[in-house]
């Protein structure tokens, strides 16, 4: 892939990425943003971050790199995926292992033969959206919630045979946030915090519920107004279906500064390549879940770039992974070459409507990799 030259050394990266920065600031597709890479070249480890705008439109606190943003369905592959891997370390369960044995309750014909794997990979046949926070809300006790929603998901009709086609569904993110509750015993958002991002000393910069947690000072980026209460949504969670389960599930709820989800995709690409380890799950199983499953575009959890028109841009190497969030943000690691790229919006903010982050994507990521490609041939 010929790149574009110009790119020649730090400073006029900084001054490209200002540039595009600043014009997407402009043109209204976010208020604020956080950015940054990690290129492991020659045994160095390379970190850069940027931060721009303000937290909301009318006003609001200037973004820096300790701004959370909420990270939507970066959930899925950094949350659930990871704490499923650290039960398949304990052999808890198997990808092949069908979610009958699983649940303690009687199970739809249709539904028993569904495998964790197939759930992990998106081609488990179940829908992709359903808006059961509608009828969620009017339950008072969120235990209800809880067992009412697993009820709705296991009784859902089967759009395809499980593992035939892929359709990316929050459903089966939210099944698979359960089973990580139910295998473990513990919640979805303690197992994480304790078991895999505690030892890599990132709880702070990446957790549920932040406004619980976190001092009073604390700078969110907003999204859109909650329906429910007419009140700007900032440092609650935007997904509705997760607001409605208190905040934490399998598929949405994620929150964290550029820090943090740059630091946890560094270590994965570390670990993928021999150069660290975790306590709660071994190489050989990440290697495992960051491999396509049969001759599908997704990995189990992780997206993997398209030939064509890709979020990611044009010089992702094949060996790459990476996953979008619907309120802005994205990750993207080139297990191959060392390189990992975040990119943290608040794109719905004030509306969901605006979605010209679809060509800011990839124009951001392409400006990064030239100077990273370049740089690597340099040294």
């Amino acid at each position: 892939m010929k790149m574009s030259p110009g790119l020649s050394c730090q400073a006029d990266l900084d001054f490209k990425i200002k540039g595009i920065f600043k014009k997407a600031l402009d043109r209204g597709l976010f208020t604020g943003a956080t950015a940054g890479y990690s290129f492991l070249n020659n045994h160095k480890n390379e970190i850069k971050t940027w931060a721009f705008g303000k937290t909301e439109n009318n006003g609001g606190n200037r973004i820096t790199k300790s701004t959370y943003f909420d990270l939507a369905s970066l959930t899925k592959p950094l949350v659930t995926v990871l704490s499923l891997l650290s039960l398949l370390d304990e052999k808890k369960f198997f990808l092949n292992t069908p979610i009958v044995n699983i649940f303690n309750r009687k199970i739809p014909e249709q539904m028993e033969n569904i495998e964790i794997g197939q759930l992990m990979a998106h081609c488990s046949g179940l829908p992709a959206y359903r808006e059961y926070y509608k009828n969620l809300i009017e339950i008072k006790y969120l235990s209800e919630r809880k067992e009412k929603i697993l009820d709705w998901i296991l009784n859902e009709k089967i759009e395809n045979p499980p593992g035939k086609i892929i359709t990316y569904s929050d459903l089966g993110y939210i099944l698979l946030g359960r089973i990580v509750e139910d295998l473990c015993g513990l919640s979805l958002d303690f197992h994480w915090s304790e078991k895999i991002v505690k030892p890599l000393g990132l709880q702070e910069f990446l957790l549920f519920n932040p406004k619980k947690y976190l001092d009073k000072q604390t700078t969110y980026a907003a999204t859109e107004n909650c329906p429910w209460t007419r009140k700007m949504l900032s440092g609650v969670v935007h997904d509705e279906n997760c607001r409605a389960l208190g905040g934490v599930a399998g598929h949405a709820g994620l929150f964290g500064t550029i820090d943090g989800v740059l630091h946890l995709c560094n270590h994965l690409v570390r670990q993928f390549r021999g150069e660290e380890i975790h306590p709660a799950y071994s190489t050989e199983n990440l290697r495992n879940i960051l491999k396509k499953y049969k001759k599908s575009s997704w990995m189990y959890g992780f997206d993997t770039p398209s030939v064509i028109g890709s979020s990611s841009g044009r010089y992702f190497s094949e060996k790459s992974a990476g996953h979008l969030g619907f309120t802005g943000t994205s990750f993207w690691i080139d297990l191959e070459r060392g390189i990992s790229i975040v990119l943290l919006t608040n794109r719905v903010h004030p509306t969901r409507e605006n979605e010209g982050i679809r060509q800011f994507r990839p124009i951001f990521h392409d400006t990064v990799m030239e100077y990273l490609l370049s740089s690597g041939e340099r040294s």
